[in-house]
């Protein structure tokens, strides 16, 4: 991953940490990545595996960018868990969030 779609999946992971337990992103343990993964699958539908779960947090702590690589519709899951709407299709949901995020980091 470049360093600015990096920037953005951290973020991503982030928030939908922070939507799901009400604090910052930490270690997924196998508790927490099941949970996450039944809340995604109840909100949208869509089923993210706990272990992928686990694996893009312990990538998004730290200097991960090199160690994941994941598909757009895997990240637009995570926008569609995040943002509760369904947009059309999944590189619509992904290019907005990355709108939204580069905003940001340009502030």
């Amino acid at each position: 991953m470049e360093t600015r779609e990096f920037f953005t999946f951290q973020k991503l992971l982030h928030e939908v940490h922070q939507k799901a337990f009400g604090e910052p992103l930490s270690p997924l343990t196998y508790s927490k990545a099941q949970a996450l993964s039944w809340l995604i699958e109840e909100t949208t539908g869509y089923v993210l595996s706990y272990k992928t779960l686990a694996n893009y947090a312990k990538a998004a702590l730290g200097n991960g960018r090199m160690q994941v690589n994941p598909h757009v519709s895997t990240l637009a899951i995570l926008v569609r868990y995040l943002t509760n709407q369904a947009p059309p299709n999944d590189w619509m949901a992904w290019c907005g969030y990355c709108q939204q995020a580069h905003r940001q980091w340009e502030e």
